[in-house]
């Protein structure tokens, strides 16, 4: 019996893992414990998603999140209630998914003698002051088990020197977390009559000691207006705290943009179908959306996903000024509605991922 630890703490890796969750409860040689970090503490961002997907309660929440926490503050606390955990648990296996704080507890872990696997590993930006680019380089250079959610992704940690033997293919967890989605959606008809604004990436809005970039902010809030004008529908912005502790600093005015509150899984899988389109910098919204068929237009300069812009799923739009790329997304946008162009999902893998992750981390 080998007993594995998963250890995770934000919202969206919780959507990640829920199918890997479940299948390490189901297998008869595994004992699943989950740790909860608590860094995403309020319940619309972790709460909700345990209900709506089915997720059992954690085993342990270890609550370093909070308000006003620097990420070193919420990195060094972790580590040693995690470390403490695991003196006591004994895991053959630490497994994490992503690029969150969380994940940079793999390095001290790994420091106490603990073997780690890391799903949605190899994916790079080139960005080496992103905060989750930092993460996910470190994390995929102390793990055993190293699990690739495309091909680029393993070549990326090929050039890195990390060795083949750790390298695992095995496609992207999202997809059959949405299949009942998408199966839900078969028959019903996209309303198509609002945007979907998701902004809430550290380049965007500022990270640890560096300014808040008022200058990309600004031009997010630019192009969704000049959207709303051209398009004649009204544009819906989530409001995360982080972010809308940025527009109050800067006091940028909105202009015609909504604010919507946060919501359930079930909830905003419905509000990405039916949006005309999506404005989003979440790495999520390079999947969700495609499997939904519904546009996005990415506000970065770069993404550790260009396998989504490849097949016409999203377009990237330059933050630091009005550019080409702004009447490149417009034209994006009516070539998808066209059919000029068609998106390709094969990138995203067979939707039999998270069985492929257990049955390995079972058999090593």
């Amino acid at each position: 019996m080998k007993r594995i630890v998963t250890i995770t703490g934000i919202r969206p890796d919780f959507i990640r893992m829920s199918e890997v969750f479940k299948k390490l409860d189901e297998h008869p040689q595994i004992d699943h414990i989950m740790i909860h970090t608590g860094q995403h503490y309020d319940e619309l961002l972790s709460g909700v998603f345990f209900k709506d997907l089915s997720i059992r309660k954690p085993d342990y929440n270890l609550n370093v999140g909070g308000q006003g926490k620097e990420h070193y503050h919420v990195s060094c606390e972790a580590s040693i209630k995690a470390i403490d955990l695991l003196r006591k648990i004994k895991p053959d296996y630490v497994v994490f998914l992503g690029d969150a704080n969380t994940v940079s507890l793999s390095l001290p872990i790994k420091r106490d003698g603990w073997k780690i696997a890391h799903i949605e590993a190899g994916m790079r930006n080139g960005n080496e002051w992103m905060p989750e680019e930092i993460n996910r380089v470190a994390c995929n250079h102390v793990s055993n088990l190293l699990f690739a959610y495309h091909s680029d992704n393993r070549d990326n940690m090929i050039r890195e020197n990390i060795s083949t033997d750790r390298i695992y293919v095995v496609g992207n967890t999202i997809v059959e977390i949405c299949k009942p989605f998408i199966e839900k959606y078969k028959n019903v008809k996209k309303r198509e009559d609002y945007i979907l604004v998701d902004i809430h990436r550290s380049e965007n809005i500022g990270v640890g000691s560096l300014p808040i970039p008022e200058n990309k902010l600004k031009n997010i809030v630019k192009y969704v207006n000049q959207c709303i004008d051209k398009y004649n529908i009204p544009a819906k912005m989530l409001k995360f705290p982080r972010t809308m502790r940025a527009i109050e600093k800067l006091n940028i005015d909105l202009g015609k943009i909504e604010l919507i509150d946060l919501m359930g899984y079930n909830d905003y899988m419905d509000t990405q179908y039916h949006s005309k389109f999506m404005i989003s910098d979440s790495g999520t919204s390079h999947e969700e959306p495609a499997l939904l068929n519904t546009p996005v237009v990415v506000p970065r300069l770069y993404t550790e996903r260009p396998q989504s812009i490849d097949n016409y799923c999203s377009i990237l739009l330059n933050t630091d000024k009005e550019d080409l790329s702004w009447q490149q997304s417009h034209l994006y946008l009516k070539n998808y509605w066209n059919r000029t162009i068609t998106p390709n999902l094969e990138w995203l893998g067979d939707g039999k991922t998270a069985g492929r992750i257990v049955n390995i981390i079972a058999n090593s």
